[in-house]
C-alpha cells in the first residue's frame, strides 16, 4: 500500500510540474533569459574586444574573479532571503497554499538561482586553474567568467519586476485560475481525503477573495469572484463532460459559490453577495443550454442557502433578489416541462419564506414570497403539473404555520390570505 501511495504522490507531483500552463510559462521565461544571456554576452564581448587589453594579467584576473564570486554569493543570499520574505508575506496575507503556487509559477527564482550557482562554480574552477602566464585558452575562460558575472547582475532587474508583479493579487488569482479545470475538480472530489497531495482548485481563489474582502479590498474580491465565474463558464460551455461528470462539477462550483455567498452575508458585505448571485445567474444561463434540469436544481439550491442566511442577517435587498431569481427559474422550469425540478424551486422559495418568518422579517417581504409561490402554483395548475401544485400548497401551509405563532397583526392578515389561496386551489 505504501508503494502504491508513493507512486501516486510522485505522479501527482510530476503532473503538477509539467502541466501545460506551467510548462508554457517555464519555456517562455527560459527563452527570455537565454536571449538576455546572448545579448549581454555579445555586448560584453564587444566592449572587451574594443576597449579591453589583448590579454589578461593573471594576478588581476585572480583578484577580479575572487571578488566576483564573493559578490555573487552575497547577492544570492540576499535574493533567497527576500524571496522567502515575499512568499511569507503572500502566504500570511492570503493563504499558505500560495507557497505551492509560487513554487511552480515562479520560474525566474529558480533560473536566477541556477545562474548564480553555475556562475560561481565555473568561476571557482577557473580560479583554481589560472596559470602564471596568459594564453588564448585561459583568456577565453576568464572572459566567459566575466560575461556570466555581468549576466548575473543584469538578470536582477527582470527578476525584481517579475517578483513584484507575481505578488499582485490579480496575478496570483490568474495563476490559480489556470488550475480550475473540469479534470482537476473531478480528481479533487474523487481523491482520498487522507491523501496529503489532494488539490482543491477553487479553494486558493476563495482564500484570496476572502482575505481581500475582510481587508475591504473590493476590487480583488470582485476580480476573484469574476474569475471563478469566467473559468466555470468555460468548463460548462467548452468541456466535453458526460452527464455524471457535469453533475459533479456543477454541484462543486455552485456549492462553493453558495458557501462563499453565505460567508459574505455573515460579514455583512452586500456588494460581494450581489457579485456571487450575479455569477450564479451567469453560470445557470450557461449550464441550462446543456442540462436544464441540473441547472434548475443547482441554482435553486444555491439561492436557497443564500436566501436563508440573508433572512438571518436581515439583508432585505438580497432577499428580494434571491426570491425574484427563484421565481424566474421556476418560470423557466415550467416552460421546459421540468415538473420535478420546478417543485424543488417552489420548495426553495418556501424555505426562504419560513426563514423570514422565523427571523421576523418585514411582512411585505413574506407577502412577496407568498405571491411568488401562488403565481407558480397557478402556472403549474394550468400545465397540469400536479406535483408542483402540491409542493406549492405544502409551502404555503408551512409559512402559515410559522406565522401563526407570531404575535404580529400583519402576519395574521397574511395567514388569512394564505387560507383563501389554498381554498381556491382545493375547490
Amino acid at each position: 500500500m505504501k508503494i502504491i501511495y508513493n507512486k501516486r504522490s510522485f505522479s501527482l507531483i510530476i503532473g503538477e510540474i509539467i502541466s501545460s500552463d506551467v510548462l508554457h510559462l517555464w519555456l517562455k521565461r527560459v527563452f527570455f533569459y537565454v536571449l538576455l544571456l546572448l545579448l549581454s554576452s555579445g555586448f560584453s564581448h564587444y566592449l572587451v574586444t574594443e576597449l579591453g587589453p589583448s590579454d589578461y594579467n593573471m594576478a588581476s584576473a585572480r583578484y577580479m574573479i575572487s571578488a566576483l564570486i564573493q559578490s555573487e554569493a552575497a547577492i544570492m543570499a540576499i535574493i533567497v532571503t527576500l524571496s522567502l520574505v515575499a512568499v511569507e508575506l503572500a502566504s500570511s496575507s492570503y493563504s499558505v497554499r500560495m507557497i505551492d503556487l509560487l513554487k511552480s509559477y515562479n520560474p525566474d527564482f529558480w533560473i536566477l538561482m541556477t545562474t548564480y550557482i553555475v556562475s560561481m562554480s565555473y568561476g571557482l574552477f577557473i580560479l583554481k586553474t589560472i596559470p602564471d602566464e596568459s594564453n588564448t585558452e585561459i583568456d577565453m575562460h576568464i572572459s566567459f567568467v566575466y560575461y556570466t558575472g555581468i549576466f548575473s547582475f543584469v538578470i536582477l532587474f527582470p527578476y525584481l519586476f517579475r517578483t513584484l508583479k507575481t505578488l499582485k493579487p490579480s496575478t496570483l488569482l490568474n495563476m490559480q485560475a489556470t488550475k480550475l479545470t473540469a479534470n482537476n475538480i473531478i480528481n479533487a472530489i474523487s481523491a482520498d481525503t487522507t491523501d496529503p497531495m489532494e488539490k482543491d482548485p477553487i479553494q486558493p481563489i476563495i482564500d484570496i477573495v476572502s482575505s481581500s474582502m475582510l481587508n475591504h479590498d473590493f476590487e480583488t474580491t470582485r476580480n476573484g469572484l469574476n474569475i471563478i465565474g469566467l473559468r466555470s463558464k468555460e468548463i460548462f460551455s467548452g468541456s466535453d463532460l458526460d452527464y455524471t461528470e457535469r453533475k459533479i462539477v456543477a454541484n462543486y462550483i455552485f456549492s462553493r459559490l453558495a458557501r462563499f455567498g453565505k460567508f459574505t452575508l455573515s460579514h455583512h458585505d452586500e456588494d460581494a453577495t450581489f457579485i456571487v448571485i450575479r455569477n450564479l445567474e451567469s453560470l445557470w444561463n450557461v449550464l441550462e443550454k446543456n442540462d436544464i434540469m441540473e441547472a434548475i436544481l443547482q441554482a435553486s439550491s444555491s439561492l436557497e442557502h443564500i436566501g436563508i442566511v440573508a433572512a438571518e442577517v436581515n439583508q432585505k435587498n438580497i432577499l428580494s433578489t434571491v426570491v425574484n431569481h427563484l421565481y424566474e427559474i421556476g418560470q423557466k422550469g415550467f416552460d421546459d416541462n421540468c415538473n420535478g425540478e420546478t417543485a424543488k424551486v417552489i420548495d426553495s422559495i418556501g424555505s426562504v419564506g419560513v426563514a423570514c418568518v422565523g427571523n421576523r422579517m418585514e411582512p411585505w417581504i413574506i407577502e412577496d414570497i407568498i405571491h411568488s409561490i401562488s403565481k407558480l402554483e397557478r402556472k403549474a395548475t394550468e400545465r397540469e403539473q400536479y406535483s408542483s401544485v402540491d409542493q406549492a400548497l405544502d409551502e404555503l401551509k408551512s409559512i402559515k404555520s410559522a406565522m401563526q405563532f407570531e404575535n404580529n397583526p400583519a402576519y395574521q392578515q397574511l395567514c388569512i390570505k394564505i387560507d383563501k389561496m389554498i381554498m381556491l386551489v382545493t375547490q
